[in-house]
This record gives C-alpha cells, structure tokens and sequence, in this order.
C-alpha cells in the first residue's frame, strides 16, 4: 500500500513537473513572438523631392514601391513640391518645427545654405564598402562634396554642351565632323558665319546671350576653360572672377560679341538664335538638343566636347539625394539613398526619364544607346563644374549677370565690371 502511494506521489510530482516545463516553453514562445513582432514595426521616413514633373513622379512612386517591398520594416511617405519658393519655403518650415524630410532629392545650389546649418548630414561614413564610391563617376561625386565631405549622391546631371549646325558647317565649307576645339578656333569659325545686313547681324557663329540670369553659367564656363577654378573657390572662400585668367576670358566673351553676334536674353533659351537656324554654334543642355533636334533642325545638328583654352571645361548643374541631418533614422534613409542610386535605379532611371547615368559601369551601355550624342554628354559630365557652394550664391548670380551685361554692352571694361563685382561679393561675404 505505501509502495503504491509513494509511486502515486512520483507520478503526480513528475506530472506537475512536465506541466511547469511545458508552461516555460509557450511563455518562452509567447515572449519570442512578442519580440518578433516589436522587431518587425515599421520605421516610417519622409522623401521630399523638388518638381511636380508628372512624369517623374511616376519614376518615383516605383523606386519607394520597389523600396519598401524589398524593406518591409521601412515606410517611405513620399512628397513633392514646386521648384522655387514653395520648396524653399516648406524645407525652411520643416527645419524650423522639427519636422524636416528624412530624404531630400534637391540642387547642388541649396548645398551652400544648408550644409553650415548642418541641415545636410556628412554622407562620408556610409561611404566605406559602399560600390557607388569607386563606380560614380569622380567629378559627379565631387560636386557633392564640400571640404572633403560628401553631402549630396548625384541624382540627375544637367551639362552644358557645345552644340553646333552640321548643314551650316557644309554650307561655310568646313568639315561638319570637326567642330572647334580650342578658343582660337571658336573664334575662327565664328568669324566666317557672320553675316550683316548693313550693321544689323542677321547670321552669326557663336550664339552666345548678352544678358539674362544665367549669364553666371556662360560665364564660369569660360574662366574655367581659362583655367579658373569658379567664381569664388567655395573651399576657401577666395573670389576669384577678377583674377588675370577670369578677366581674359571676359574680354573674350567681348570679342566674339564685336565680331557679330544675335543679341538674346539668357533667361529663356527659347530666344537662342541657334534654335532658328541664324546661328552655327552653341552652349546647351541635353535637353534643349532633343527639343531643337525634334524640330526643324531635325538630323541637322550635332554634339561635340567642350572646347578648351588652357583646359576643357564646361557648366555642370547637379540634383542630389541629401540625408537630413535632423533625421532619427540615419540607418534607414542610407539604405533609401543607397537603393534610389543603385545601377538598378539609375538605368530605370535612363530609360524611364532619358537621365545620364552617372556610374562608371554603367557607362559603355549608356553609350551604346546612341554613340554619337551620349559619349560627348558623359564627357561633358566628367569635366563640368557647378555654382559655387556657398552661402551667398544667389548674390554671386545677381553680382555676375549685372557685370557681364555691363561688359556686352560697353559700359564697362571687363577689368573694372569683374573688379566691381569682386568688391561686392566681398561684401557679401562679410556679411554672412
């Protein structure tokens, strides 16, 4: 009998013991469940990019479809805003109230303004082991950096290109497969399409504009081809639109201006005599060949690389993915960035939008999609320059067109107007 009991008193006691265990294990199920689902919560970023272009949008709306569904435990809320005022102004609210985009697709020209606010987080430390730092192409990454640091990943490029009228070439006698390379030679060809109907100039070379709010852009790409490095070195502040160098190319300007040219304004390139047929040669962007091209200049006009004094160079503008640097998820807006810039991206974004791909690698596809135009645009990528980085950069614009508008029409020397300009850019400086 007490044998039995004691055998009862085990068994129950074993029982007990496999019910405690197996308590354990559905509590450890339980907390592991818990903690799966905590894990897996959703980390939601805002993207701001700047244009309501419909056709961008949806090239967008795919890169954040393509992102989340490859990164479940991301949200991507996306936003747009015009370009302008409007984008400026709601940036500006957003850093004030705390509520600034995690992601930013903007220009190289905010980069000025809001890099010394630190609104713009330092992108270098993701930098390490990421393929984009060896496959970008150098100069398109280096336009993002200011001081050695990258703060923006190149986006969507927007050269300056030499554009010229091959029919017009055959037309004057010259070979429509060799276009100017070097100052003397612009110059030269110029001279001879030149054309006057008493001291009116009703054909002319080089269309080159005589006033607008671009002319800054016309401008940098001559001193840089004359071997000046901006208007102003954005790394060290120095102004350099009065130095020798920057003043002979100012005074070239002014000679192929005396020699015989259309007078338009840069603010629309709309008003390029070059678009009309009176002119041989000129200074666009990709944009404005395929427009011209599709018209009456159809299969009449050409790309060729920059022409050079001292060295090749041309205008380069830039669109960037910035990091806010206010952004609690740091971690997560990189991986954004690093999917939104991969290969995979940027050819999508080739082939949807007709952007230049700024990746080494991808660079012979690109090219083999149309030889003859997409070679000189990456090549005009690769040697272009952007406005200088700075805080005062829309005063160094405004500085600029007025004294280059001085210049075209005589009411300076080139010396005094660049000199002039110097002083107030200076000015600007100290006051910042």
């Amino acid at each position: 009998m007490k044998k039995r009991l004691i055998c009862a008193l085990l068994a129950t006691l074993i029982f007990a013991g496999s019910l405690v265990g197996c308590a354990d294990n559905g509590t450890e199920e339980l907390i592991s469940e818990e903690e799966t689902t905590e894990n897996t919560e959703t980390t939601k970023l805002v993207f701001l990019r700047v244009g309501t272009e419909p056709e961008k949008k949806e090239y967008w709306q795919g890169i954040v479809d393509g992102f989340m569904k490859e990164n479940p435990d991301i949200e991507i809320e996306y936003q747009e805003c015009p370009t302008g005022d409007d984008f400026e102004t709601k940036l500006n609210t957003g850093f004030a109230s705390g509520t600034a985009p995690d992601v930013i697709a903007f220009t190289m020209a905010s980069m000025g303004t809001r890099v010394p606010l630190g609104q713009y987080a330092d992108l270098t430390p993701y930098m390490d082991g990421w393929d984009g730092q060896e496959d970008f192409m150098d100069n398109a990454l280096s336009l993002g950096t200011i001081n050695g640091k990258v703060y923006g990943i190149p986006l969507f490029p927007d050269p300056r290109i030499f554009i010229y009228n091959k029919e017009m070439f055959e037309a004057a006698g010259l070979d429509p497969n060799t276009p100017p390379a070097t100052w003397d030679e612009l110059m030269e060809y110029h001279t001879k399409f030149v054309k006057k109907d008493g001291d009116t100039v009703i054909q002319t070379g080089f269309a080159m504009p005589t006033s607008g709010d671009s002319m800054q852009h016309m401008f940098s790409i001559f001193i840089e081809q004359n071997g000046i490095k901006n208007i102003v070195d954005e790394d060290t502040g120095e102004i350099l639109c009065n130095k020798p160098e920057a003043v002979e190319a100012a005074e070239f300007m002014k000679e192929i201006k005396d020699a015989g040219i259309i007078p338009w304004d840069y603010t629309g390139n709309e008003q390029n005599p070059f678009a009309t047929g009176l002119a041989a040669m000129t200074i666009g962007t990709d944009s404005d060949f395929k427009k011209w091209n599709s018209d009456a200049l159809s299969g009449k006009i050409a790309m060729a690389a920059p022409v050079a004094n001292s060295r090749q160079a041309t205008f380069c503008g830039m669109q960037f993915l910035f990091m806010s640097g206010e952004t609690k998820y740091s971690e997560e807006a990189w991986r954004f960035i690093e999917y939104a810039s991969s290969k995979e991206s940027m050819w999508a974004r080739y082939e949807q939008l007709g952007t230049t791909p700024v990746r080494e690698s991808l660079r012979e596809q690109f090219i083999a999609k149309d030889p003859e135009i997409n070679e000189v645009i990456f090549e005009s990528i690769n040697c272009g320059t952007g406005s200088p980085k700075v805080p005062y950069a829309n005063s160094v614009y405004n500085i600029i067109n007025e004294a280059m508008e001085k210049i075209m029409y005589d009411v300076e020397s080139p010396q005094d107007a660049l000199d002039a300009a110097a002083a107030k850019i200076k000015e600007e400086a100290d006051n910042q």
